[in-house]
């Protein structure tokens, strides 16, 4: 009977971010389990049960986890021959080799057939892939400090760091420090450290004992285009640890040989984040290898077909509606307007910088027994951290409270106790890629009879419309325009009605996403 189970790929590069799109990925992976398929969940970085439990409410046992960094090739081993492969990785478009494929778009991207496009996606991307080798902790990162004015994190562990698009026939420097408070040659004896998938041809240490730093420089040949940095710390016993006998890493890097250093760390900073997406030329032939687009909203489906040329059908993502979870009616509503988001300064951000202000005028115009709760998972980017540090610094003195990184029973727990939720995703741009392209946790919010106020752009206005609530209320284009509609929601003391929660159930049902899906895996395609 195994023999005749049929395989299916899920494919979700990002799934550590524990977003949206990883809600979609995920539930896909346990519908095709459900349905009897022998399932495999690929994903960048490791990502327990357990965390995906507590953050998405998901339960994926009995199903295998790999991963892959931006390794083609090592995709193509994992799908190939495969009877199902399913790509839910945003800006991800490796090819599909299974017998049957289908991509899951969160939000296209431009096929670049201009001029200008064809020039950065053909030339300029691939060119900086050359000069920078971005980074990636495909561990859980460990906690981020400065020392001495340098980025470095604190090793309470072993961890893992991914180098990308690495030439297997080119020779690399790669360099890393341990930075230790107190320095004893006996913890350095029993540091551990290993390169994966790469020969080290030549290696060099260097003690700089007057700011107690060891130096690495590893001159390695990859054997293949990805290549992992393990190390391991000494295990320290506790009766002989200080507060500060501890390792540090200051962010490593690898380097050409050929490239002058001073030009690397030029462009590093303004190329690594962009190439961690990787890099995809001709993404029109390459989705020829999709016998099927899905959409998650009918503003994603538009752009698809704008800049892709094909035909998508729109798949709603799934939502977990709170009031079949809870009796709605015993929940007290407190003076609480919410957020749901993650923290983080690129791609389609959420602009919590913009609630804040917000919510600091609304404060002054004689709402000061209200409370503004900010909740969302936070990376370990230096760029997020700062981020976080200026939203802290602007929220100084005001009842705003964040709730980073936490389980997904205190989410529902600030959900439920919200009478207000505001999302402003997509405030001040023009790309529609920055635009919120469906809008999971509004949804949530609202069926938790919390009564948005979403950005009046993206796949916000598409819900809106789908609900049929009044858009003079529940949509905002400027920050004056959301203070006025929330205080006219305050006010006039606006509710959910129950109609809404019929439509909800209508339009992003969760047992309506498992029967589309299932009918559009049965269609011939």
């Amino acid at each position: 009977m195994l023999k005749n189970k049929k395989t299916a790929i899920v494919y979700d590069k990002w799934l550590s971010t524990l977003g949206g799109g990883e809600v979609v990925a995920c539930t896909i992976a346990k519908i095709l389990k459900d349905s009897g398929y022998d399932v495999t969940f690929i994903s960048g970085k490791p990502v327990s049960f357990k965390k995906i439990k507590n953050a998405l409410g998901i339960d994926l046992s009995g199903i295998k986890f790999k991963q892959v960094w931006n390794d083609e090739l090592e995709l193509k081993k994992f799908v190939k021959g495969k009877d199902l492969f399913i790509n839910c990785s945003f800006m991800d478009y490796s090819y599909g080799y299974a017998k049957k494929n289908i991509y899951y778009t969160l939000f296209p991207t431009e096929s670049y057939l201009n001029l200008k496009g064809m020039i950065f996606n053909n030339f300029i991307l691939p060119l900086a892939s050359k000069l920078i080798k971005p980074i990636e902790f495909v561990s859980e990162p460990p906690s981020l400090i400065s020392i001495n004015n340098q980025l470095a994190y604190s090793l309470d562990g072993p961890v893992k760091i991914a180098f990308s698009f690495l030439n297997p026939k080119k020779i690399y420097l790669l360099k890393f420090s341990l930075f230790l408070e107190n320095f004893y040659f006996s913890l350095l004896k029993n540091l551990n450290y290993k390169v994966i998938n790469s020969k080290i041809v030549e290696k060099q240490i260097k003690i700089d004992h007057s700011h107690n730093l060891i130096h690495f420089y590893l001159k390695i040949k990859p054997k293949t285009t990805t290549i992992y940095l393990e190390i391991t710390p000494p295990k320290i016993k506790k009766t002989h640890l200080l507060n500060k006998d501890r390792f540090y890493l200051l962010y490593p890097k690898i380097i050409d040989l050929k490239i002058p250093e001073f030009i690397y760390k030029l462009l590093y900073e303004k190329i690594n984040t962009r190439l961690r997406a990787g890099i995809f030329i001709n993404i029109l032939n390459r989705l020829k290898s999709y016998q099927l687009i899905l959409a998650d909203s009918e503003f994603t489906k538009k752009w698809i077909k704008n800049y892709w040329k094909r035909e998508a059908k729109v798949l709603y993502p799934p939502v977990d509606f709170l009031f079949e979870k809870y009796d709605l009616s015993k929940m007290k509503k407190e003076n609480w307007i919410c957020n749901v988001g993650r923290f983080f300064t690129l791609g389609h951000g959420k602009k919590q910088e913009v609630l804040v202000e917000a919510f600091k005028k609304l404060y002054y115009q004689g709402y000061k027994n209200w409370q503004l709760h900010l909740i969302g998972g936070v990376g370990n980017e230096s760029g997020t951290l700062e981020f976080i540090k200026y939203l802290k610094k602007q929220a100084k003195g005001y009842p705003i409270y964040f709730h980073f990184n936490v389980p997904r029973k205190k989410v529902e727990e600030i959900l439920l106790k919200s009478k207000v939720y505001w999302h402003a995703t997509g405030f001040g741009e023009k790309k529609p890629i920055k635009m919120e392209h469906f809008g999971i946790a509004p949804i949530e919010a609202i069926s938790a009879g919390c009564i948005p106020v979403l950005y009046n752009g993206g796949g916000l206005t598409e819900i809106i419309e789908k609900l049929n609530l009044n858009p003079d209320i529940h949509l905002f284009s400027g920050k004056s325009e959301l203070i006025e509609n929330t205080k006219k929601i305050i006010k006039e003391n606006i509710k959910i009605k129950e109609e809404i929660f019929i439509k909800l159930t209508n339009l992003f049902n969760k047992d309506k996403f498992n029967k589309n899906l299932i009918k559009l895996l049965n269609e011939k395609i």
